[in-house]
């Protein structure tokens, strides 16, 4: 787990390295410098160093590369209008 603390309500929350791996990862147009964790307490986004979880990401490469080849399982959005018709 990658601890944070933010910088605006001084809470202490934890960071799921392998989630950070995913979501730093979709960002393919560079490699970003800062890790953008959102406080759960106040809902501040704190920049957090990519450097300094790097001893953490490298430790769950294999995990971040497995989630990263599952399909994402997220439902499909109907089209907006099409309702499904009452039974009866």
């Amino acid at each position: 787990m990658i601890h944070v603390t933010c910088f605006r309500c001084r809470r202490h929350f934890d960071l799921d390295p392998v989630w950070v791996g995913v979501e730093l990862h979709k960002l393919k147009a560079r490699q970003p410098r800062f890790y953008q964790a959102v406080c759960p307490g106040c809902h501040a986004i704190n920049k957090v160093s990519v450097g300094e979880m790097q001893k953490d990401l490298d430790a769950v490469a294999g995990e971040i590369e497995a989630a990263l080849e599952q399909p994402s399982e997220q439902p499909e959005e109907k089209p907006s209008g099409e309702e499904p018709s009452p039974a009866g």
